[in-house]
């Protein structure tokens, strides 16, 4: 029996019913599929397989002209040739060591800089160390000679006071609240640090932190709390400090046990 026919004259007449007219006016077996056996169009499958073959057997002859190549690095490889195929040795050489040469400048650069910063901010420490002791040293002076309490004062006078460098040499400058010298008189000359300790000195305020007239008889320092017992000086309060030292004078206060 034929799997198709154009018409089922030529079919036997008891086969005709196993016979299914198609679309295209043909006559097709019908044949139902049993444990992988179907009635199909096998034409485009053998076509498909054949070309399989074929691209199979192309493919093994590629892979035979490898031979034992790593084909991964032989792809790296040619990546490298067509970067530098191009670059005549001769004519490159000056730009490829120029690269070398401006890449190691600029390392050193780099480094210069960092060392450079970190010089720079142990020098601002430095700086900042030497002006507090160059400050305190000259304030403290000025405070003692004028008999002032340096323990009172001379928070107050670092409030006023910054470090000018001129010519490498460091002194000591009294400046307003915004930061401007300090003039003494109409010549222009600036206020020095003892100048600025005597007005404190005339000052209602500060005036009582220096030495006065209160110091009693026989140089004995007077007590505060009535009962014959002397005050600590490192348990007085700045209040109770300034109220001593204005009623009872510096070298008074000073006399009192620490």
């Amino acid at each position: 029996m034929k799997a198709i026919v154009d018409n089922l004259d030529g079919v036997p007449e008891g086969a005709r019913d196993f016979y299914t007219a198609g679309e295209d006016g043909k006559f097709t077996l019908a044949v139902e599929p049993v444990g992988g056996w179907a009635l199909e169009d096998v034409e485009g499958l053998k076509s498909a397989l054949g070309k399989e073959r074929g691209e199979n057997d192309r493919l093994k002859k590629q892979i035979t002209k490898f031979g034992d190549i790593d084909v991964d690095r032989a792809r790296e490889a040619l990546s490298h040739y067509e970067q530098f195929k191009d670059i005549d040795p001769k004519k490159e050489a000056d730009k490829i060591a120029q690269a070398k040469v401006e890449a190691l400048q600029k390392q050193l650069l780099d480094k210069h800089a960092q060392e450079v910063a970190g010089k720079d901010e142990r020098i601002g420490n430095l700086y900042k160390q030497v002006e507090y002791l160059l400050v305190d040293q000259v304030a403290t002076a000025a405070i003692a000679e004028a008999k002032g309490s340096v323990e009172l004062l001379l928070p107050h006078v670092r409030q006023f006071t910054r470090v000018k460098e001129a010519e490498g040499k460091f002194s000591v400058e009294i400046v307003d609240r915004e930061g401007n010298p300090r003039i003494s008189n109409a010549k222009g000359d600036p206020l020095d640090i003892k100048g600025f300790v005597a007005e404190l000195r005339s000052s209602d305020v500060f005036g009582r932190a220096f030495d006065g007239t209160g110091i009693t008889g026989g140089g004995t320092p007077p007590n505060l709390n009535g009962g014959g017992a002397s005050l600590n000086r490192s348990k007085m309060t700045a209040q109770q400090k300034s109220e001593y030292i204005a009623k009872h004078g510096q070298s008074a206060f000073l006399k009192l046990p620490k």
